[in-house]
């Protein structure tokens, strides 16, 4: 199987559930088709570098 590149909705959904405290990401990689890292990077802002990120939610 190929791999499939994230596009922004993909991208936005792993932000928001990564500010709301979600840290695991086993899902969303299934789901798109996609490598955990390639989730993990984008949802730390460590790429996709333009989209906004939603604040933190505090503790």
């Amino acid at each position: 199987m190929g791999k499939t590149k994230l596009t922004v909705e993909p991208v936005l959904e792993a932000r928001l559930r990564y500010a709301s405290g979600e840290r695991e990401y086993s899902k969303l990689p299934r789901e798109f088709g996609v490598s955990r890292d390639a989730v993990g990077s984008a949802a730390e802002g460590l790429t996709f570098k333009y989209l906004p990120m939603p604040p933190e939610r505090r503790r």
